[in-house]
Formats: C-alpha cells, structure tokens, sequence
C-alpha cells in the first residue's frame, strides 16, 4: 500500500535504506548504473520508460530537463548495500509513487539477473522530513560524506589520516551527487538552487566539506538527520 503523501508537496524528506540483513545490493559498475538509469527515469508523472537494459548512463534521455517529475532530486549516494536520497516532493503522493518504481525496479533487475527471490531491501524505505534548519545544513554534508567509509573505515572514530585525498575521493566517487555540487557540472536530473542557497559555489563546498572533515566528533548528528 502506498504511502499518503498528498498533503506535503513541496516538503523536502532523506530517503534512505539498505539491503535485507545488510547484504550488498550493489555488486558490480553495472548495478549502480541500473539504479541511477532507473532513478532518473522513474521520476515522471507520465509514461514509465519500459526495456530499461537499453539506456545506460550516457544516455541523452538521462541528460535533459525532465518537465513533469513526481520528485525534485537534491541529492544522491549509493553505498555498496544502501542509498540515500534527498527529495522534494512535487505531485500529489509523488514521493510513495516514485520509491515504489525505484526499489520494486530495481529489485527485479537484481533477483532476475543474479537469479535469487525474495526481498532485496530491508523494508519499504526509511523517510525522514526535513523541518528543522540543522538538518537541511548537515543533511547533503551527510549524505555526500558516506563513501569516505569505502577509503577510511571508521574515519568518523579516527580522524581522516589524509584530508586532501578524502576530499579528492570524495569528488571523484562516481556513485554520488557530490561532484556536481563540487565541480561545478551540469546535472538536468538534478534540482540543484536549493542546496547551492546553503553552499552557492564549488570552493563554498569544497570549504564545507573540509571543515566536516576537520571536526569529526559529531556525537549528536544521528539523532539530528535520521529522526
């Protein structure tokens, strides 16, 4: 059953979930170009596009202003066996609609091509809204920041050994928005003046970045975006 949605258009919310006991639902390049072909096409409130194998991440459909979203999409970050989204709604239940297409999609893609059943996900999804001023500051900071567990496991306990080449990883993770806030790239998928209000400039970002990074004791945080 859907989720009732329809009275919080315009409502900014951080999506996230991850694989049914934490297992990976990311395991090859052409995973997570599946799940970024089937975020951006998803997002319409017109005709879904069928035979999804035939577009890959090149393609122009993925690359031009979509004019009837159900969703504006602030931010991503794909993770090995999670994502995170950071979403406006748009449409009447846009957002239920649009995380069914993107997790049942996908989810069939994935037992179809490593030929296992059952569910793929731990759950619908977790939603948090985004009402306080706190949690729109951090929220992309949040989000953007996940990869750097891939270069420095435990990074957020022990510092960052290296802060230049946390944030060179970090603008180069390909599976991730945070280059195009970073380096400044176009990205018509993307719904990007919101976020840019906080951070308007790549150097603005790269500063914001730094400064997380530099302070990485940040023992309320949790309570703070995913509540």
């Amino acid at each position: 059953m859907l989720r009732d949605f329809s009275t919080d258009n315009n409502q900014v919310y951080h999506v996230f979930n991850r694989g049914t006991e934490k297992r990976r639902i990311f395991i090859s390049k052409k995973d997570y170009e599946r799940f970024f072909v089937n975020m951006v096409l998803f997002n319409t409130s017109g005709e879904v596009k069928r035979n999804l194998v035939r577009y890959d991440v090149s393609h122009p459909m993925l690359h031009n202003k979509n004019d009837n979203p159900l969703v504006d999409i602030l931010s991503f970050c794909f993770m090995p066996n999670h994502y995170h989204l950071m979403l406006r709604q748009r449409l009447e239940n846009g957002i239920s609609k649009y995380l069914q297409r993107l997790q049942m999609g996908y989810a069939k893609y994935f037992n179809l091509f490593y030929e296992r059943s059952g569910n793929l996900f731990q759950g619908s999804y977790k939603i948090v809204p985004i009402t306080r001023a706190n949690q729109f500051q951090y929220s992309p900071l949040y989000i953007h920041l996940n990869p750097l567990e891939l270069l420095e496991p435990g990074w957020e306990d022990k510092g960052i050994k290296n802060l230049k080449r946390a944030i060179k990883f970090l603008e180069t993770y390909p599976w991730s928005s945070l280059k195009t806030y970073m380096l400044g790239l176009d990205a018509p998928y993307l719904e990007t003046k919101t976020i840019s209000t906080l951070y308007p400039s790549p150097e603005e970002w790269r500063d914001a970045v730094g400064d997380w990074l530099k302070d990485v004791h940040h023992p309320m945080l949790h309570k703070i975006l995913l509540k």
